[in-house]
C-alpha cells in the first residue's frame, strides 16, 4: 500500500463505524436531539464489505464502532466484531453499557475487540439525571457497570481486550455547557478524585486484583479537574477524564465563521455512517460533510476526491475551507472564534503529542 493518498498519510489512525445512530439514552451533553438525518442500522453485509475492504488495504488502524447512537442496539454487533477478526482488524467500542451483558461482554472478547470504552460520563445520582435513559436508574445502572467490570477482571487467562469507563467533568461549566443550576457534571478537583475512588473501590475490592487499590489510589490523588486523566487500575482496565464541550448546542448558536486553525479529521479519522455516507471526522453527527456514499466508492476512492483532498490541505495550512468545519471551529463572537482557533493548534500540534493521557487507547 502506498503511505500517502494525496496529503492524506495512510495509514489513517481511526475509522468511526456507525452501525446504528439510534440511542436509548438522551444525554444533555450530546447533540442527539438536534440530530435531522434518518435513523437506522447499518446493514450487516455493508459492515462487513467496510471490513473487508480495510483489512485488505490496511488503509486505517482501527475501526470505533461509534459516531452517533448505541452500538449495543444493532442486533449483529457481535457478529460485526466476529468478521472484524476474521480480517485481522482492530476494534474498538463505544457504549453506555445499559444494554451490555456478561453474555455479550465475553463474546466481545473473543472476538478480540481491542478495546470497550464504557460511556460511564455522569457518576452519581444526581447527573445521571442529564443522560434521559427511561426505565432505568442510577442505582441500577452503576450496579450493572460495576458487576460487568468485575465479571470481566475475574476471568482467567490472558485477554486482548480492555476497557476504560470514561467519566466527564466540566470545570468551567457555565461557559461550557449552559445547565440548569441542579445539573453538574463533576466540576471541582475535589469532586472528580471523591468519584474515581469510589468506582475504583467498588470495582477491585474482592478481585484478583484487589492489591493494585493503593496505586490506583495514588494516581488518582494526582487527578485534576482541568485535564485529561488516565488512572491505570489493572493492565486491562483504566479510568479516563476528559473536560466536557458544547457538542450538543454548538451550532444552536448564531456562529462567527473560523478562518484558520487545525483539525486531524481526515488526517487521523474519518468516518461513515449506518447508510453508508462518508463524513470528515467523528464530530460530524448530522452528515454535514459527507459528499460520498460506500454504495457507490470504496474508501481509498472517497480519500482520493477533490472535496476531501482540499479539506486536508487545508488543514495542513493551518487553513480551514469546508463551510461546516469553519462553523464547527468558530464560535459566537470574535474573541472566542479567534480564542478557539488559536486554541485548535496548540491543542492538536503541541498538546495531544506531549500528553500522556491524551496516548493509548
Amino acid at each position: 500500500m502506498n503511505n500517502h493518498v494525496g496529503v492524506i498519510r495512510l495509514p489513517i489512525q481511526r475509522l468511526h463505524l456507525e452501525i446504528t445512530n439510534i440511542c436509548n439514552f438522551s444525554c444533555e451533553f450530546c447533540p442527539n436531539a438536534h440530530m435531522t438525518r434518518a435513523k437506522g442500522m447499518m446493514p450487516l453485509n455493508m459492515a462487513k464489505s467496510i471490513l473487508d475492504e480495510v483489512g485488505r488495504t490496511r488503509i486505517v488502524n482501527l475501526v470505533l464502532l461509534h459516531v452517533m447512537g448505541e452500538p449495543m442496539l444493532n442486533p449483529h454487533l457481535v457478529e460485526i466484531a466476529q468478521h472484524a477478526r476474521s480480517r485481522k482488524v482492530d476494534v474498538c467500542l463505544t457504549t453506555n453499557a445499559s444494554r451490555l451483558s456478561e453474555e455479550v461482554l465475553l463474546a466481545l472478547c473473543r472476538a478480540r475487540v481491542k478495546h470497550i470504552i464504557i460511556s460511564l460520563q455522569t457518576p452519581d445520582r444526581q447527573s445521571f439525571a442529564m443522560r434521559g435513559a427511561k426505565d432505568l436508574c442510577f442505582d441500577e445502572y452503576a450496579q450493572r457497570i460495576t458487576s460487568l467490570v468485575r465479571f470481566f477482571l475475574r476471568q482467567p487467562g490472558k485477554m486482548e481486550t480492555s476497557i476504560a469507563i470514561d467519566f466527564l467533568t466540566s470545570p468551567l461549566r457555565r461557559l461550557v455547557i449552559p445547565l440548569m443550576e441542579e445539573f453538574s457534571i463533576i466540576d471541582t478537583t475535589r469532586k472528580l478524585r471523591q468519584h474515581l475512588e469510589t468506582w475504583v473501590q467498588h470495582i477491585l475490592q474482592g478481585t484478583p486484583f484487589e492489591y493494585r487499590l493503593p496505586d490506583a489510589l495514588g494516581q488518582i490523588r494526582r487527578a485534576t479537574v482541568f485535564r485529561e486523566n488516565r488512572i491505570s487500575v489493572t493492565p486491562k482496565l483504566t479510568l479516563h477524564t476528559r473536560i466536557v464541550g458544547d457538542w450538543a448546542n454548538h451550532f444552536q448558536k448564531s456562529i462567527l465563521p473560523a478562518r484558520f486553525g487545525y483539525c486531524p479529521g481526515l488526517q487521523e479519522n474519518f468516518g461513515i455512517l449506518w447508510n453508508g455516507d462518508f463524513v470528515f471526522c467523528c464530530t460530524d453527527f448530522d452528515g454535514s460533510t459527507s459528499t460520498a456514499n460506500f454504495r457507490d466508492m470504496s474508501i481509498i476512492d472517497y480519500l482520493r476526491t477533490d472535496v476531501v483532498q482540499e479539506a486536508a490541505a487545508g488543514f495542513r495550512r493551518l487553513r480551514i475551507l469546508h463551510p461546516h468545519c469553519r462553523r464547527c471551529m468558530g464560535d459566537s463572537s470574535l474573541l472566542k472564534s479567534v480564542g478557539k482557533q488559536v486554541g485548535s493548534i496548540f491543542y492538536f500540534k503541541l498538546f495531544k503529542k506531549i500528553s500522556p493521557a491524551s496516548r493509548g487507547g
